[in-house]
């Protein structure tokens, strides 16, 4: 083992530590690219340094900030990893905005990983107003619902519409039903939509159903349905 690595292997796990991180995490994620370039892959490092690939995706993430955030970083004004490689997902001058209300507003992991995941699901809305929307949200009761489609319905959605994303095609769907400042989270696992709203788009949702005189958990299932029998 020569002494770059091993110098390498130390700047890691004094940037790693759980409990007391000795090292910029800048640096740690410096180290972890010199050392993937040393070893020539990801599972040799993964090995070495006894991280998981995903942590280790996000440290080397931090290299793709903006130079105002890596300065915060740097004064150990924003020292978590997690929150760095999420505010690295976003276009420059929204990290910058983003990392300056993390400090303000003292954003945890998973406001910060809410508002980017918004922000880049509605790239129109302001990053401003995404962080506003994310945080009022926190504070407004939220309701989850798991609604299924058909097996028939969506082997034929399938069949009909290879190309198209079929999450951004059943979302664009419930947007036509519940305004899109109601709906907080949206995704297709399977054939099982899993939708979080506000109070104001279970209503909305409830309105639709009996508008279809259906129940409820059926709507994911008829609003495919009268997608494709529109298209007919």
């Amino acid at each position: 083992m020569g002494s770059k690595e091993i110098e390498l292997l130390a700047i890691i796990a004094a940037g790693t530590k759980r409990k007391k991180r000795a090292v910029n995490i800048l640096k740690v994620a410096k180290a972890l690219k010199d050392l993937y370039n040393l070893y020539g892959s990801s599972d040799a490092v993964s090995k070495a340094v006894k991280l998981s690939p995903e942590m280790i995706r996000e440290f080397l993430g931090l290299r793709e900030l903006t130079g105002e955030v890596k300065t915060l970083i740097r004064k150990g004004l924003i020292n978590s990893v997690d929150i760095g490689y999420r505010i690295s997902k976003l276009p420059s001058k929204h990290q910058v905005i983003l990392a300056k209300n993390t400090l303000k507003k003292k954003l945890s992991s998973n406001d910060v990983r809410a508002i980017v995941k918004h922000k880049i699901d509605n790239p129109k809305v302001s990053i401003n107003k995404v962080v506003k929307d994310v945080l009022e949200s926190k504070i407004k009761k939220i309701f989850v619902a798991y609604l299924g489609i058909d097996k028939n319905t969506f082997e034929r959605l399938e069949k009909e519409y290879k190309t198209k994303n079929k999450t951004n095609l059943i979302k664009a769907l419930f947007y036509k039903v519940i305004n899109k400042r109601n709906l907080v989270f949206f995704s297709l696992n399977g054939r099982v939509v899993v939708i979080k709203v506000l109070r104001e788009g279970v209503e909305e949702m409830r309105s639709k159903a009996k508008n279809l005189k259906i129940s409820l958990n059926k709507l994911a299932d008829a609003l495919v349905k009268e997608y494709l029998e529109g298209k007919e």
